[in-house]
């Protein structure tokens, strides 16, 4: 039975993994900096609290587990905030990387590190798995330095690109979808670019996808997302439309009056056509997800 260790494991997508990589398929190791575990008494599942960042311990860890396969779920996401604080940013983006890369190649382990459409500049999207990335944000350009040291760290190594993750999970901040329902319903006015274009994603998506990466032991870049590019704008209409909420409190706005610290790559998006025949899976269109969404959380209720 193949052994895996999901690190970020208190994050959106860590949790969809925890509960997409069950005990009939591995043994599952989880490991976050946060202490409690979210997940006690589940079947061959076990929990490291452990700081990405520290070398030394996490060196130690992966040599006493030995997993066949990592998943890198934990980052630093916060895009104005890596803008300002560039050396924790790197820290938990890059240099804990290329630890798991070094501790890789030692133990011979399948490292999947998950990764964002922000490595590009976002002036001719969508962008194919060829295309050369040109971050413009101090977030993408330690992401893009995260995917090199894994592609060239002489180990099997998968990078998955995802963009506008979303879900359901636990003790976690609200999704983009969830504050904008809730702000919709107390009837608040919110703004919402019209200008930054990309796909959305449910995170049930990248998960399985991942999950299908290991079993079938890929490596290279795969982009996994959903399968419609529209503006932030457009999707929060349809968001409204499957709450069947008012949309007049939804108002278009343009990124550059929104004031934020670090650039936003505007015509975004992946292309997926690659990964769905690699991998032989269909990711959802925006109603589908939705639906799931609503779904998922009636259950939460």
């Amino acid at each position: 039975m193949k052994r895996i260790l999901v690190t970020g494991c208190h994050g959106l997508l860590g949790q969809k993994l925890v509960e997409v990589l069950n005990s009939d398929f591995c043994e599952l190791h989880g490991l976050d900096v946060h202490k409690d575990n979210l997940f006690p008494g589940r079947r061959k599942y076990t929990f490291h609290q452990i700081d990405l960042t520290d070398r030394a311990k996490v060196l130690d860890l992966l040599q006493e587990i030995r997993p066949h396969a990592i998943v890198n779920t934990a980052a630093m996401t916060h895009v104005d905030a890596c803008e300002i604080e560039r050396n924790r940013c790197w820290k938990v983006n890059c240099a804990a990387v290329e630890t798991l890369v070094d501790s890789a190649r030692r133990i011979g382990t399948h490292l999947i590190q998950v990764s964002t459409d922000y490595v590009f500049d976002g002036q001719a999207g969508p962008y194919s798995e060829l295309d050369r990335p040109n971050p413009i944000s101090f977030y993408g350009k330690s992401k893009h330095a995260a995917e090199n040291a894994v592609l060239g760290g002489g180990i099997d190594g998968a990078i998955v690109r995802t963009v506008v993750l979303y879900g359901h999970g636990r003790d976690l901040k609200p999704s983009f979808v969830t504050w904008l329902v809730d702000m919709v319903r107390n009837r608040q006015d919110v703004k919402i670019v019209t200008d930054q274009i990309s796909n959305t994603t449910i995170v049930d998506d990248i998960a399985e996808a991942i999950r299908r990466i290991i079993v079938k032991k890929r490596t290279g870049i795969y982009h996994a997302a959903g399968k419609e590019i529209l503006s932030r704008f457009e999707f929060a209409m349809k968001v409204a439309k499957a709450y069947g909420l008012n949309d007049v409190y939804i108002q278009p706005t343009l990124t550059q009056l929104l004031g934020q610290t670090a650039q936003r790559p505007l015509q975004g998006g992946l292309v997926i056509d690659s990964t769905e025949r690699d991998l032989e899976m269909q990711f959802r269109t925006v109603e589908e997800q939705l639906m799931l969404f609503r779904k998922q959380e009636a259950m939460l209720n």
